[in-house]
């Protein structure tokens, strides 16, 4: 219980930093076109999802055996998923049909508070399982 515990706490803080990123870029860096990826607003709204998202992920990681591996494997997966966005925006952005370019600046710009989300999730739970595995030794 104390693990489940942890991982929601991870999951609220992240998901507040993961938001905090969100409106520090869209208020402090303009967007190269009129046109963004998402609005601040849009991308902080998101974030919640995304934290509940590494929090399921995440405790399946952490009931395994090898838990330290499995939380690796997981923490390379969650980051990747904004990477194959910014790849399919790419692939899209240069159709011929496209009606809008994609700015490859953007597409970071939108990664970034995903990031910020799960790698700080992944801290905190790894930091929760080190401490209980410190204890039962």
């Amino acid at each position: 219980m104390k693990l489940l515990g942890a991982i929601i706490i991870a999951a609220i803080v992240a998901a507040l930093l993961g938001g905090v990123a969100a409106v520090a870029l869209s208020s402090l860096v303009a967007c190269w076109q009129a046109g963004c990826a998402l609005s601040g607003m849009q991308q902080f709204m998101l974030t919640p999802f995304y934290a509940g998202l590494g929090a399921v992920v995440f405790v399946v990681a952490a009931t395994r055996k090898q838990w330290r591996e499995a939380m690796f494997y997981a923490l390379r997966l969650l980051m990747l998923v904004p990477v194959v966005l910014i790849v399919v925006g790419l692939a899209a952005g240069n159709s011929p049909r496209a009606q809008m370019t994609f700015q490859l600046g953007n597409a970071v710009l939108l990664s970034i508070p995903f990031w910020v989300v799960i790698i700080s999730q992944w801290w905190m739970v790894r930091r929760a399982l080190v401490s209980r595995e410190a204890t039962q030794a």
